[in-house]
């Protein structure tokens, strides 16, 4: 059984504010970014814990956040295999049909989420993302592009918005909310202690969903659409595999989902992973 997990930081016990690494390399910025990467890597072990005492026998985990390099990998769970750093091949490395199901740790609420906890999609200058007319935040994005594939989302670590999102999305996925947010950076949170009994005892369960929860799926064709709050795109340039509806919003349109992402991000459709050859 070999479970791929995709992390974030937003979603984490004990952090309400935004990564600072954007601040400058500061004594006080460096020491933040340090302990948010070790109760990141703690969670993300919590959650390999669980999968494995429910029978995983691999865990695949994708450092999602930022620029790839946000765990402390000195903690990490021997067991663990990681996809991290920038300049990826694909989007979500490694989440194919030969995984049996795709989870969720650090999970935050999709953009505009009333009180959703640092709640965003992918930047905080987008207004929504949309697939075939379903608003999705990143996990939901990331959870059609598993459902591609035939693999179910099962577990969503986080805020409890983005356990509500998620499970209102894939109905049966178990959710382990370690924090309640009630503003954009402010929570009701467990230690990070408690928070890792949670999502342990979480992901336990969570295996024994493979089976019954259905994986995703989208009509072809599939059309993404993106709002942002800045004018990025220009209505008097046409495209042959984008469609600008006006200056803050455009779409793409193609068969499958994972063509949408070979669009969006300029990845290689023929790039093939070299452990699969």
């Amino acid at each position: 059984m070999k479970i791929y997990v995709v992390t974030d930081l937003e979603g984490v016990a004990g952090i309400t504010q935004w990564d600072p690494r954007h601040k400058g390399d500061t004594p006080a910025t460096a020491a933040t970014r340090a302990k948010f990467a070790v109760w990141l890597a703690e969670e993300v072990n919590a959650a390999a814990r669980g999968f494995f005492a429910g029978g995983a026998t691999e865990v695949i985990v994708n450092d999602g956040h930022g620029a790839g390099n946000t765990m402390d990998l000195e903690v990490l769970d021997r067991r663990i295999t990681l996809f991290h750093g920038t300049q990826r091949p694909d989007y979500c490395t490694g989440l194919d049909e030969t995984c049996d199901a795709l989870a969720s740790v650090g999970t935050h609420a999709m953009g505009g989420t009333r009180y959703g906890n640092l709640a965003h999609t992918m930047g905080r200058g987008v207004r929504y993302y949309e697939l075939n007319g379903t608003r999705v935040g990143e996990t939901g994005y990331q959870a059609f592009l598993a459902g591609y594939y035939g693999v179910p989302y099962i577990f969503c670590a986080g805020d409890e918005w983005a356990v509500r999102e998620m499970q209102q999305l894939c109905p049966g996925c178990i959710g382990a909310a370690t924090k309640i947010g009630t503003g954009p950076l402010s929570a009701l949170t467990c230690p990070p202690a408690r928070a890792r009994e949670i999502i342990e005892e979480g992901a336990r369960r969570a295996m024994s969903v493979i089976g019954q929860v259905k994986p995703l799926k989208l009509d072809s064709p599939v059309v993404f659409r993106e709002e942002h709050d800045s004018q990025l795109f220009d209505e008097e340039r046409e495209l042959p595999d984008r469609r600008v509806i006006n200056s803050h919003t455009q779409e793409i349109e193609a068969e499958t989902i994972l063509d949408v992402m070979n669009i969006k991000y300029g990845h290689d459709p023929d790039w093939k992973p070299i452990w699969r050859q």
